[in-house]
């Protein structure tokens, strides 16, 4: 299973014989799912009906954490940002899991969650939606069991934000084969369908603009053919390289 993690969304995919590559669509036949959790009369909820519930309660409605992973003081620019954003929240820290918690009540009783507990939860709901496209191609219908991901993480993630990351994944049941940088996946994905583009001669540049709900990058990507041997073979395969511009734009 793949998950493409944004600040607002999360798009699922899977590689598995049979199966096109393309975005599955969840259960409300959508190719994207809101990165929202929410509780509510001891119920939770998830994606699109997190946000309805959002609509009347907001403080029990959690969006855009994904931007607060590894964070272990609430007196930090990120967490001061998103409580300026998010003045309904209660944002408290535990200093035993040296980490920070939202805090609500819900029918009398104290809740509290990780930010990386809530992503979690997403991963869980992400993993049922791959489970559940993995039947349409299985010769008996049966979904098969995924243990298995790689993730896409932000390039100015900090290894104690894709650190919490892995947290979040193995909290979900799932192993993380890799975390890949978000501009190199889809300068990867361009090159990879565009192979008879390029030569190698003239590395051809382009410039990718990925703007986001939290984030701006431009990353510039050149692709050329190089020639590499292989137990005395000669094959010919596109060569990536991402130069790198990044523009980081806080949030409004």
């Amino acid at each position: 299973m793949s998950v493409d993690l944004g600040s607002e969304w999360m798009k699922v995919a899977i590689v598995s014989p049979g199966v096109p590559m393309e975005i599955i669509l969840n259960t409300d036949s959508q190719r994207k799912t809101p990165l929202a959790v929410a509780f509510r009369d001891g119920e939770r909820y998830i994606g699109d009906s997190a946000l309805n519930v959002g609509i009347r309660f907001p403080e029990k409605t959690f969006t855009h954490f994904i931007d607060l992973l590894g964070k272990n003081r609430v007196g930090s620019i990120a967490v001061r940002k998103y409580l300026e954003r998010f003045p309904y929240h209660k944002i408290v820290e535990n200093e035993k899991d040296q980490t920070i918690e939202f805090v609500i009540n819900d029918q009398d009783q104290e809740l509290r969650f990780t930010p990386e507990e809530l992503l979690a939860m997403m991963l869980t709901k992400a993993r049922h939606y791959a489970e559940v496209a993995s039947a349409s191609s299985s010769p008996t219908g049966q979904a098969q069991t995924i243990t298995d991901c790689v993730l896409t993480v932000p390039p100015y993630f900090s290894q104690t934000e894709r650190k919490a990351l892995k947290l979040a994944a193995q909290l979900a049941g799932l192993k993380v084969l890799q975390l890949f940088n978000v501009n190199s996946a889809f300068a990867l994905n361009y090159g990879i369908f565009r192979r008879k583009d390029f030569n190698s001669t003239n590395p051809t540049n382009i410039l990718f603009y990925d703007m986001g709900a939290g984030s701006t990058l431009a990353t510039i990507a050149s692709y050329r053919l190089v020639k590499t041997k292989e137990r005395g073979f000669t094959e010919t395969d596109p060569q990536l390289t991402i130069k790198g511009l990044m523009i980081i734009v806080s949030m409004i």
